[in-house]
C-alpha cells in the first residue's frame, strides 16, 4: 500500500519550503493539486535553487488536478494509485492543503480504511497572521471564508458574540469582499471595533495594518487579507 503525504508548500517566500518537503516532493510518482500549472512551476523554482544543495532527482512526478469540482472523482484516482503501492502527494496552490483548500474527502477515506497518511507540516498563512498581529492567541477559532450571502454571514457573525469566552477569530477574505465585510463587522459589533488586515504575508511587502473597522475602511484595498479580531465584551 502506497502512503498519501498531505505536503504543505510556501505562501510567497520560496524558502519557506522544509527540507521534508522538498525530499518528498522530488520522490514521489503522483502529485495531487489545485493548478497544474502553478504546482509545475513550483516544482521547476525548487529544483532550480534547491537541487544542488538537496541533491534533488530531475524526477516529473503526474499532477492530478484535484480541486472542489472533481475532489470525489479524483479521490478515487488517488486511491488507485496508492492501491497500487505508488505513494501520492496531496499540495494546495499555498499553505496546507484541506485549510480553505480541498482535500478532505481523501483524507477520510484513507482513514478509514487504513491507508497510510504521512503529514508534511509547515507554514499556513492564518497561523501566520495571528502570530503578527498583536491580537490575543492563547485562544483562536478559524472561520475561514464566511459565507457568501450577506444573511448567512451576518447570522454567523451576530452568533460569535454569544461565545462565553474570549478568542481572536481569524478569516480569510478576498479584495472584492473586504469593504462588504468590514461593513458587516461594523454593525455587528460597532465601528470601533479593532481588527487586523494581514495581507502580502512571508512576501516583500508583507504588512499589518491594525485598527478600528471605521478606520479601515478607509485603507486601499488589494490583494487577498487575513482579517483578525477578538471579540472581548460578552
Amino acid at each position: 500500500m502506497g502512503t498519501l503525504y498531505i505536503i504543505s508548500t510556501p505562501i510567497g517566500n520560496l524558502a519557506d519550503i522544509t527540507i521534508r518537503a522538498l525530499e518528498t516532493l522530488f520522490k514521489v510518482p503522483v502529485i495531487a493539486c489545485e493548478d497544474t500549472r502553478q504546482t509545475g512551476q513550483l516544482l521547476h523554482l525548487l529544483h532550480e535553487r534547491y537541487a544542488q544543495t538537496f541533491q534533488l532527482t530531475d524526477s516529473h512526478p503526474k499532477l492530478l488536478s484535484y480541486r472542489n469540482q472533481n475532489e470525489e472523482t479524483v479521490s478515487y484516482e488517488i486511491v488507485t494509485y496508492l492501491q497500487q503501492d505508488q505513494n501520492v502527494a496531496l499540495v494546495s496552490d499555498a499553505g496546507t492543503p484541506l485549510i480553505s483548500d480541498p482535500g478532505y474527502r481523501i483524507v477520510e477515506y484513507c482513514r478509514s480504511h487504513a491507508i497510510p497518511i504521512t503529514i508534511v507540516g509547515g507554514i499556513t498563512a492564518g497561523i501566520q497572521a495571528l502570530v503578527g498581529s498583536g491580537l490575543p492567541a492563547d485562544k483562536f477559532t478559524f472561520l475561514g471564508f464566511l459565507p457568501e450571502k450577506q444573511g448567512h454571514r451576518m447570522t454567523l457573525l451576530r452568533s460569535l458574540a454569544t461565545v462565553p469566552f474570549v478568542t481572536t477569530y481569524i478569516t480569510y477574505v478576498a479584495p472584492h469582499k473586504l469593504g462588504k465585510t468590514l461593513v458587516d463587522l461594523g454593525e455587528c459589533y460597532g465601528k470601533d471595533q479593532i481588527i487586523c488586515l494581514a495581507k502580502e504575508l512571508t512576501k516583500m511587502h508583507e504588512s499589518y495594518w491594525k485598527g478600528t473597522i471605521e478606520e479601515a475602511v478607509n485603507q486601499p484595498i488589494k490583494g487577498e487579507y487575513v482579517l483578525l479580531f477578538t471579540l472581548t465584551s460578552k
